[in-house]
């Protein structure tokens, strides 16, 4: 089992060790080598990498590698587990291999680090549920599928990417009219730990989705540099209480305004609360979240949906005139629960 770099069998000029605040430079330009050949449209500035691996959600020693031939970056991989479970423990995988350096066996190496790595933190942290080990392959990346196929990985999940045309929309912008009993609100910040609860509830029993800890929340939602809250909404009960029944979170990430000269926003979370569900509020709050985005000069809006989500989440988005853009498979393998 390969458990640290010196258990990986390296030629004359690689190095393998944990990513460092140094590194930053020089992994943000792999990723953008990477992405110029697959095309997933997965950009990052630095900035982006320090917020993801810097904020100490991630453990640089023991859950990254980077590979250094001499003094050029070749390749990296890391992984994030769960820190709280519900029935799974879902521990995804990411990296890449530089495309001058594909063919020759690091991706294999990697992966195989990324898999034996996996189940040590599964039994480190929630040994007593099964684990799911997941990389999500977008489709143009054919040699990473097949990778994955090759080193025992299953497709367990399918993912849309979808877009909506905000400037000369075709067809036009669903109207605006909240649902009975509800008032659709600007996102207020005062409420954030309300909305990270009503997120948890929203989201219980979908697929890799467990309860978001405020750590957890502020480093990858409403703390994340691209999160717009003057883009982003609530519904409210309509009474004195004004309960959450809904939200949405929009994201602006100004890498991808420069890499296509357009005015993008992405939604990133949409949910509507249980006991508000068949009433329109998920309806109503994309339909005002399309005629904001479009008056304040976006051009397009971007979402990510599970092809498989049973809340009827593609049939909202497919309403609102997004349609598929790209699509993505999750790979994974089940790890069982230990006793």
């Amino acid at each position: 089992m390969i458990t640290n770099a010196s258990d990986v069998q390296e030629s004359v000029e690689q190095t393998w060790r944990p990513l460092r605040r140094a590194d930053v430079a020089a992994l943000t330009e792999l990723m953008a080598a990477a992405e110029a050949v697959d095309c997933t449209d997965e950009r990052y500035d630095e900035d982006d990498v320090v917020e993801n691996f810097m904020s100490g959600l991630v453990d640089l020693e023991d859950d990254t590698r980077l590979v250094w031939e001499g003094e050029n970056l070749i390749g990296y991989a890391d992984l994030f587990g769960q820190r709280r479970v519900r029935e799974v423990h879902s521990i995804w995988l990411g990296g890449t291999v530089h495309p001058d350096h594909r063919r020759q066996g690091l991706g294999r190496q990697l992966l195989r680090w990324q898999l034996d790595r996996a189940e040590q933190l599964h039994t480190q942290r929630h040994p007593t549920v099964p684990a799911n080990v997941m990389c999500n392959v977008t489709e143009t990346n054919v040699g990473l599928a097949a990778l994955a196929k090759t080193e025992g990985l299953e497709e367990i999940r399918f993912w849309f990417e979808m877009v909506r045309a905000l400037e000369n929309p075709d067809p036009p912008l669903p109207p605006v009219q909240a649902p009975r009993g509800v008032r659709i609100e600007a996102y207020d910040t005062g409420r954030d730990e309300e909305v990270r609860e009503a997120h948890n509830t929203a989201f219980h029993g979908h697929f890799g989705s467990t309860e978001r800890d405020p750590e957890e929340w502020r480093g990858y939602f409403t703390g994340a540099r691209a999160f717009r809250p003057d883009l982003s909404l609530l519904a409210e009960a309509d009474d004195q209480q004004a309960a959450i029944a809904g939200y949405l979170l929009t994201y602006v990430y100004e890498v991808d305004v420069v890499a296509t000269g357009r005015r993008e926003v992405y939604v990133g979370q949409l949910g509507t609360l249980p006991s508000f569900r068949g009433r329109g509020v998920g309806s109503a709050l994309l339909a005002t979240g399309l005629a904001t985005w479009s008056a304040a000069g976006h051009q397009d809006a971007y979402l990510g949906v599970d092809a498989a989500n049973e809340t009827g989440a593609l049939g909202l988005y497919e309403r609102a005139g997004f349609t598929v853009d790209k699509r993505s498979t999750s790979w994974g393998r089940m790890l069982a629960a230990r006793t």
